[in-house]
C-alpha cells in the first residue's frame, strides 16, 4: 500500500507541476498583436512572458524541451505502473481531470487554428456573413482580431456542422474574447474527455484487462495533451464521434454506430475512410491502417501537422497489447512535437528551420520503427 501511495504521489506531483509549467509556458507565445486584458498589471505580466517567448528564444526553447521531456518521462512511468496494476482507476481519472483543468486555461501556444474557428462564428453571429464566401481579411478595417490571426485571405475550410457547434461558445462569451476562447477550448477538451471515456468503455467490452492501459495510452500521450487541450483542434471532436461509433458497433448497435460515424465525417471528413469497416467488419487494426493511409495521403499534398496524429492515436489506444504499434506511436508523437523546436528557437520557418524540423521528426520516428521491428522479430523467435 505504501508503495502504491508513493507512485501515486509521484504521478500526482509530477503531472501537477509539469501541467502548470506548460500552462505558464503557453503564455510566452501570446501573439504580439494580441492584448489579453486591459488591466495594467496583467499587461506587465503578459509582456514579461512574451519577452521570453519572442526575445529570449534559447531560453524559451530550453523550457519547452524540459517540459516535453518531463511529459514523456511521466508517461513512461504512468504506463509502466498501470500495466503492473499499481494505479487504480479512480486515481487515473483524477489525474486526467486535474491535467485537463489546468491545461484548458492555457494559451493556444502552438497553433492559430482556434482563432479561425472563433472568427467563423463571429462572421455568422456579428457580421451576418457566409464564412464560405467572405474571408476574414475583408474585415481588416473594422475587426482587431485580424491582427493576430493567420490564413485570413482564405474562406473557412471547416464543415457546416463544426461552424454550427462553435456558435454557442461565441454567444455565451457575450462578445468578450477570453470567455469565448476558453469556452471553445472547453468544448474541445470535453470531446477529449469523452473520447477517453469511450476508449475505456469500449475496451471494457473487447479487452477488459486492458481498459485502463488503453485509457492511459490515449489520455496521457503528450501530443494528445498539447494538440487536444493546450492548442486544441476540431479533429478531437471528429475522433470522439468515431470512437463512439466503434463503441456502439461492438455493442451490436449498428444504426447508432453508423449515425455517429456520419457525425464524425460531418465534422471533418477524414473518417470517411472508415466506411468499408461497416461491410468487412470493424477491426481495430483495420481502423489504424485506414487512418494511417488517410494521413499519408494528406501529408503527401500538404505540410505535416502534428495534430494529424490525433486521427490514429485513439485507435492505437484500443490495441493496448500491441507494443510495436505503441512504440511507433510514441516515436511519432515525440518527432511531431519536436517540429515546433526550430520555430521556437529561430522565430520563423525559413532555412535552416525547414531542414531541422524534418530531422527532428524523422529521427525519433525512424528509431521507434526500428525498435518496433526488433520487438516483432524477438517475439517471433521466442515463439519458434
Amino acid at each position: 500500500m505504501k508503495v502504491k501511495n508513493f507512485r501515486w504521489h509521484v504521478l500526482f506531483g509530477g503531472y501537477a507541476v509539469t501541467s502548470l509549467a506548460l500552462f505558464l509556458y503557453s503564455y510566452t507565445q501570446v501573439d504580439l498583436n494580441l492584448t489579453l486584458s486591459k488591466i495594467t498589471i496583467w499587461q506587465s505580466v503578459q509582456k514579461f512572458f512574451q519577452h521570453i517567448g519572442y526575445f529570449d528564444r534559447p531560453l524559451s526553447t530550453l523550457i519547452y524541451l524540459i517540459i516535453l521531456a518531463s511529459l514523456f518521462l511521466l508517461y513512461g512511468f504512468l504506463l509502466r505502473w498501470v500495466r503492473a496494476k499499481h494505479i487504480e482507476r479512480h486515481n487515473l481519472w483524477t489525474l486526467i481531470f486535474i491535467v485537463t483543468a489546468i491545461l484548458v486555461f492555457s494559451y493556444p501556444a502552438f497553433s492559430y487554428d482556434i482563432f479561425n474557428y472563433l472568427f467563423a462564428a463571429k462572421e455568422v453571429i456579428v457580421y451576418h456573413k457566409n464564412p464560405y464566401l467572405v474571408t476574414p481579411a475583408q474585415f481588416a478595417a473594422v475587426d482587431p482580431w485580424i491582427l493576430f490571426m493567420r490564413w485570413v485571405h482564405l474562406p473557412s475550410a471547416y464543415t457546416p456542422l463544426w461552424i454550427f457547434l462553435t456558435l454557442p461558445a461565441y454567444l455565451l462569451g457575450f462578445g468578450f474574447f477570453l470567455p469565448i476562447l476558453f469556452l471553445m477550448k472547453l468544448l474541445i477538451a470535453g470531446s477529449f474527455l469523452l473520447c477517453a471515456w469511450l476508449i475505456e468503455k469500449t475496451l471494457a467490452v473487447t479487452d477488459r484487462d486492458g481498459s485502463l492501459m488503453g485509457l492511459a495510452i490515449f489520455a496521457f500521450n503528450p501530443l494528445v495533451l498539447v494538440e487536444a487541450v493546450v492548442s486544441p483542434h476540431n479533429d478531437m471532436l471528429m475522433m470522439a464521434a468515431a470512437i463512439g461509433a466503434y463503441y456502439f458497433y461492438v455493442r451490436k448497435q449498428t444504426v447508432v454506430a453508423y449515425f455517429l460515424w456520419s457525425i464524425s465525417v460531418a465534422l471533418k471528413l477524414m473518417t470517411i475512410v472508415l466506411l468499408p469497416l461497416f461491410f468487412v467488419g470493424w477491426k481495430r487494426l483495420y481502423a489504424v491502417l485506414l487512418m494511417t493511409i488517410a494521413l499519408l495521403a494528406v501529408v503527401s499534398q500538404r505540410e505535416v501537422l502534428p495534430w494529424y496524429l490525433l486521427w490514429i492515436i485513439p485507435f492505437v489506444a484500443l490495441l493496448p497489447r500491441s507494443k510495436a504499434l505503441f512504440t511507433v506511436t510514441v516515436g511519432a508523437s515525440l518527432g511531431l512535437l519536436l517540429r515546433y523546436v526550430p520555430y521556437l528557437y529561430l522565430g520563423n520557418w525559413d532555412a535552416p528551420a525547414d531542414t531541422w524540423k524534418w530531422w527532428l521528426t524523422l529521427v525519433p520516428l525512424g528509431a521507434s520503427i526500428l525498435l518496433a521491428v526488433g520487438k516483432i522479430v524477438l517475439l517471433r523467435r521466442s515463439l519458434v
